[in-house]
């Protein structure tokens, strides 16, 4: 079943942050936040949303302040920003919903050094959590938000020994072979093609529709660009998922490009993967597109 969700252009509606926070109250309250805001002269604070600090002890804050989580990120690293996360948590809360599980279990493909998605999952669900990683910093860092969450009972972060598989190093270890399958997995896959000229030049965006970016980008080459960009590397999680369908009820990525939706559902129907759904994540002037897919027999629908 195809299923495209083009809702209305607002966060999910179970997001907190659906609500503007109010940074001035949170200025006078969270201290290293106050040191990244300007006071305008009405009083009120506002933040550079293109200074890379001020993204990092933004999400800090907010992380703590409305899950109660310590986190910190390796330098150089990716910030992810929290309301797209949530989105993203939440539209998989809504495809599990129908299966009424008593205890989820998810893997989360690349976590970055901030492990935000599994911290997440654990923190507001209880879900247990697969934390997939290749690059060393990264690792080190999620461990320690994981620890320093006391989350290690709910997560573990799996060092990847070989950055070209998605599944397989996992699957084929001892240790998988006597734990419990898995209900969904996720994914934010590196958004630019290594192989071009230029990786970061190309403009995604059609300006007269949609706004520039008010965010700076942060984030290592490695996490922000692969071989073919996101459509190869979804293409490599599908390929993947084939093998282990027996494994993960249900896979998903998130895509940044609206173009490259269809590509990957094209490439779902080659592979005759017709079990498929489709939504939009929007967030301010951002908007992110997710697709999941499974080769069981449920329905998927959100």
């Amino acid at each position: 079943m195809v299923k495209n969700s083009n809702k209305k252009f607002a966060m999910h509606p179970r997001n907190p942050l659906r609500t503007a926070p109010n940074y001035t109250k949170l200025a006078i309250k969270h201290k290293d936040f106050r040191h990244v805001c300007e006071l305008e002269l009405n009083g009120k604070v506002s933040l550079n949303f293109r200074n890379e600090r001020t993204l990092r002890e933004l999400t800090k804050m907010l992380l703590l302040e409305y899950f109660g989580l310590q986190v910190d990120f390796a330098p150089g690293s990716l910030v992810p920003t929290l309301a797209l996360r949530l989105n993203y948590i939440l539209w998989l809360e809504d495809l599990l919903a129908p299966q009424k599980l008593d205890a989820v279990r998810g893997i989360d493909i690349g976590c970055g050094s901030s492990c935000i998605y599994s911290l997440l999952g654990a923190k507001k669900n209880m879900w247990q959590m697969l934390a997939l990683e290749s690059k060393q910093t990264n690792i080190e860092y999620a461990r320690q938000n994981v620890a320093r969450n006391e989350l290690q009972s709910l997560i573990e972060v799996y060092a990847q020994p070989d950055k070209q598989s998605i599944f397989s190093s996992y699957f084929e270890s001892e240790s998988a072979a006597t734990k419990a399958n898995f209900h969904f997995c996720l994914c934010n896959p590196p958004f630019f093609d290594s192989n071009a000229a230029n990786p970061f030049g190309g403009n995604t965006r059609n300006p007269q529709r949609r706004p520039a970016p008010n965010n700076v980008r942060t984030g290592s080459a490695e996490e922000l660009t692969c071989a073919g960009g996101e459509v190869q590397f979804v293409q490599r999680i599908v390929d993947e998922s084939e093998m282990y369908k027996e494994r993960v009820l249900i896979f998903s990525s998130m895509l940044g490009v609206k173009a490259n939706v269809p590509k990957i559902m094209d490439y779902l129907r080659e592979r005759k993967i017709s079990n498929v759904c489709s939504t939009e994540f929007h967030q301010g002037h951002t908007t992110r597109w997710a697709v999941a897919w499974s080769h069981q027999p449920i329905c998927l629908s959100d």
